[in-house]
């Protein structure tokens, strides 16, 4: 582990106020429900939950996004010899599956796009109506929203393929593949951002932390790739709910 990791990590609990001496275990990329019968402020959920366990008996839940250094966090917790506690691999079956490709069209999809292209067509037009400085810096503001809808387009709506050795995770001009012996742990979850419904966690075996927001897969199929994950002998788990459109929908609960 490079020294730069250690630090990112020391950094991160320090802040916290948390020595690595008064944890006892970890649990990542698990939801924290205190409260599972009702929707309350204490559960938490969604992408990079990390759940400190103290040696005083109390927890510490911190929310670890991208600036926070999740693989590196992980990493170090692991160096120190603390125990990952929602990590259970089961066998694999070895047992070769034909290639499915899960995917569903998307309204979102269709909708950033066409503001993606309005943004570029707008910003072209105005650079060149005008045909000077001013048109030049007019359009500025609307490339900026196109390079933004395109990076979206890149990241928010990727869809699955699942083959016998590796995960293919496809978007708009690239494609992902992570092979099984590679993956440790995969957790499905709602996103926190309502229009981007659900999202893929992957840990693996050298704890490097990914993010996929997995949009375009159908919620209804996440229970079968975990399925299909854990056959191949990776502690695969679905924490969403199936029924909702997201975390707080209450509409399709009965």
């Amino acid at each position: 582990m490079e020294k730069r990791h250690i630090q990112q990590a020391v950094r991160l609990l320090n802040r916290q106020g948390i020595a690595v001496t008064d944890i006892s275990s970890f649990s990542f990329m698990k939801r924290y429900t205190p409260r599972p019968d009702c929707h309350s402020a204490l559960n938490k959920f969604g992408p990079g939950l990390l759940t400190l366990h103290l040696k005083d008996g109390s927890d510490r839940i911190l929310t670890l996004h991208a600036r926070h250094h999740p693989s590196a966090v992980v990493r170090y917790l692991r160096e120190q010899g603390l125990q990952m506690d929602n990590l259970h691999l089961p066998p694999a079956t070895g047992k070769a599956e034909e290639p499915v490709t899960y995917r569903r069209p998307s309204l979102y999809l269709f909708w950033h796009t066409v503001l993606c292209l309005l943004a570029f067509c707008l910003g072209f037009y105005q650079a060149g109506i005008r045909g000077d400085t001013g048109g030049l810096i007019g359009s500025l503001p609307l490339f900026a929203l196109a390079v933004y809808w395109m990076y979206i387009l890149l990241t928010r709506f990727c869809y699955l393929t699942l083959d016998a050795d590796a995960m293919h995770v496809h978007s708009m001009g690239r494609t992902v593949t992570l092979p099984y012996a590679d993956l440790l742990k995969v957790n499905f979850d709602f996103a926190r951002e309502q229009q981007f419904t659900h999202v893929m966690e992957v840990l693996g075996r050298d704890y490097r932390y990914r993010l996929f927001y997995i949009g375009r897969v159908p919620r209804t199929h996440l229970r079968e790739i975990s399925q299909r994950l854990m056959r191949a002998g990776i502690d695969a788990t679905c924490s969403l709910n199936t029924e909702k459109r997201h975390y707080d929908d209450v509409y399709h609960v009965q």
